[in-house]
């Protein structure tokens, strides 16, 4: 059989607009027509066979990428959960540790936002108790002004057993509202002394502030407290007294908290209303690695299902790159 002159022209149009095929001289004969057919049945095969190879890795492949994408949505994240918490607390619930009587005032989600109108939420608690009995101390010495019962004293003697105060004066308001005397007053170097009418007045006359003595001993009303005087000697004065502080701390997930038995406390949250605290820190990290564990598995699953789509779209773009043969 062989082709006539017009329907080699047409194949051979053909030929050439398949560029995985080497363009053949076509020429009268019928080996050469049949070599032809050969090389064209033979190029179609080899793509055929492919393409078949190509769907069954594409498959493979979206089958493991859809195995790994099922697993991460249907994976439950697990929750830290202690046996045994010592303490379970909702917002407003009140507990006690060494005697100390403490209240868990919130426990609640906070939104928090940050820079360029971002935000960012968390669950947090507070922890509120009064310690009382708190001491306090305060230290005088000679030429201090303190603040006793709610007015201002010069300390102007401290030996023992007596410390002596003196009313702190405006001196400057009080001679400028005394047209008689000087708006200033005057030393020799062994006393200070105001002019008055021409006339010298010792300042202890003209002022006259009141003086009052403590003994030790001796509380007074002091910094809004009873303060005692525990001693007086050589120009200093020891004070102290006992207040009822007001103390606060808030907790995150995983913070520790000290509280009055002396023991360390690590708080969790179980929910968005509810805070466990526990003294067992090896518990509490065991089921941190756990969570940990888990959040590795499902990145590792992530890329699993990423990998498998890239490669199965580079397989399906090779699959229809032209051949060379």
């Amino acid at each position: 059989m062989s082709l006539s002159v017009a329907n080699k022209k047409h194949v051979e149009s053909d030929l050439l607009s398949l560029p995985s095929l080497t363009v053949l001289s076509l020429v009268s004969g019928g080996a050469t027509e049949q070599s032809l057919v050969i090389v064209i049945r033979g190029t179609h095969v080899r793509r055929n066979m492919q393409r078949r190879a190509v769907a069954v890795f594409v498959a493979l492949f979206v089958l493991i990428g859809a195995a790994s994408y099922t697993l991460i949505a249907t994976a439950e994240q697990p929750q830290v959960a202690v046996d045994d918490p010592d303490f379970q607390l909702s917002s407003g619930e009140t507990f006690t540790a060494g005697g100390q009587s403490y209240t868990a005032a919130t426990v609640e989600e906070v939104t928090e936002e940050g820079s360029h109108g971002s935000t960012s939420t968390y669950i947090a608690a507070t922890v509120e108790w009064n310690q009382t009995g708190v001491e306090n101390t305060d230290e005088w010495a000679t030429g201090d002004t303190v603040t006793v019962d709610e007015r201002d004293w010069n300390v102007v003697s401290a030996q023992s057993p007596t410390v002596t105060v003196e009313e702190a004066i405006d001196r400057e308001a009080i001679l400028q509202s005394d047209p008689a005397a000087d708006n200033q007053t005057y030393s020799d170097g062994d006393s200070t002394f105001v002019i008055v009418n021409d006339e010298r007045v010792p300042a202890s006359e003209y002022f006259d502030p009141a003086t009052v003595s403590f003994d030790e001993g001796q509380t007074i009303p002091y910094e809004g407290q009873g303060a005692t005087i525990d001693s007086v000697a050589n120009g200093t004065v020891s004070l102290s007294w006992t207040v009822t502080e007001s103390n606060s701390q808030e907790l995150r997930a995983g913070d520790t908290i000290t509280l009055a038995d002396n023991s360390t406390y690590t708080a969790y949250f179980t929910d968005t209303s509810t805070m466990e605290l526990t003294s067992n820190s090896e518990a509490y990290q065991a089921e941190v690695a756990e969570q940990e564990t888990f959040s590795q598995r499902v990145s590792g699953l992530r890329w699993v299902a990423f990998t498998a789509g890239f490669i199965s779209f580079l397989l399906i773009a090779f699959a229809f790159l032209p051949s060379r043969y």
